[in-house]
């Protein structure tokens, strides 16, 4: 049973909701449908800290985070139920199901396969289950998806390295990218600066989450050190002009999750938010959902939100999705043509 939950979708007009879409930035562990957890658990004889009427909440946002260590202690407490193949295969499944019942049309979804390793588990077991469940997704939905593999701050730089390998051996069969996420306050990118090049080399996009909790300074670097043509968030780069011009002149994209970045306070309101800004000076811009179910939003919520904050017309909007499509990892030449031509349809 799919279990489709839009959330506000009473505040997305039809004509974004019918937008075909491009989400390159969502997280597996932010997508894990409440439901689905408590099944898991049931089924693992796994006893959750919570009743399973308090599940969901404890899985969202709750106004009191404070930061990004606040905001991601929500989304790990999925994490004891993904520890196995089949666990992970569903959730795959069902995260690109409910972006397809958001039309979008092409998906980058991302996890941090070291989180589910078990002595049983080893990491290739973990790609290969998430791989399988948007293959799933693609069948029954018609949805492109992709994976991009998160190496995590916190991990030892050694085992970062094991885990590019590792990603590159599925180049060509769903894995297309490598970021690092996690706690970028306590964590620098250049811990893990082999890793990057071990995937850099073997032919993988790079994305980096910075500029979220750490400032421009952590864009820079993860641009001119890792390599990165996409960047998590990159907000904090409006505090420096000389980043926002790095990131124009090279066509950086960011990938903007706009409520997100409230509720982990990277800006202090979506009004101060720097998106506009960017917009203006040139630098690509993609719009992403970040954890779905943690900050209980959609691509079309964000579009919504942002249109009316912002004033953006449908026509950007549009035009948003089309510029994700330009600074995705997809390697099908084919299937992005057919995917550009249907977001350039009137």
């Amino acid at each position: 049973m799919v279990e489709w939950v839009p959330f506000a979708a009473g505040a997305v007009p039809e004509a974004i909701a019918a937008l075909p879409k491009v989400n390159l930035h969502t997280h597996l562990e932010g997508s894990v449908r409440p439901t689905t957890v408590i099944e898991l658990a049931q089924a693992q004889g796994i006893r959750l800290p919570l009743p399973a009427g308090q599940v969901a909440a404890a899985m969202q946002v709750s106004g009191r985070e404070s930061s990004l260590a606040d905001y991601l202690e929500r989304v790990r407490f999925v994490q004891p139920v993904l520890k196995d193949a089949v666990a992970l295969r569903r959730v795959a499944r069902e995260a690109a199901e409910d972006q397809a019942h958001d039309h979008v049309r092409y998906l980058e979804l991302r996890a941090g396969p070291a989180i589910h390793v078990t002595r049983r588990l080893p990491v290739e077991d973990v790609i290969a289950a998430i791989l399988a469940g948007l293959a799933d997704a693609e069948a029954q939905t018609g949805i492109t998806c992709r994976f991009i593999v998160a190496a995590l701050r916190h991990d030892p730089p050694q085992v970062n390295v094991e885990l590019a390998h590792a990603a590159v051996a599925f180049r060509g069969r769903g894995v297309v990218g490598f970021d690092l996420a996690g706690d970028e306050a306590a964590y620098p990118a250049h811990l893990h600066r082999e890793a990057f090049a071990v995937a850099r080399a073997g032919g993988l996009g790079i994305t980096v989450h910075a500029g979220e909790a750490g400032g421009a300074d952590a864009v820079r670097y993860a641009v001119c050190e890792l390599g990165a043509t996409r960047i998590g968030h990159g907000v904090r780069a409006i505090d420096d002009p000389n980043t926002v011009r790095l990131l124009a002149e090279r066509r950086v994209t960011l990938e903007i999750c706009p409520t997100s970045n409230v509720h982990t306070h990277a800006v202090s309101s979506i009004t101060a938010h720097p998106l506009p800004h960017f917009l203006t000076q040139g630098v690509p811009v993609t719009i992403g959902d970040d954890d779905p179910v943690t900050s209980q939003t959609r691509v079309s919520q964000e579009l919504a939100l942002i249109g009316r904050e912002f004033g953006l017309p449908l026509e950007t909007l549009r035009a948003l999705q089309v510029m994700g499509l330009q600074a995705s990892f997809l390697e099908d030449e084919a299937r992005r043509a057919a995917l550009l031509a249907e977001m350039q349809a009137p």
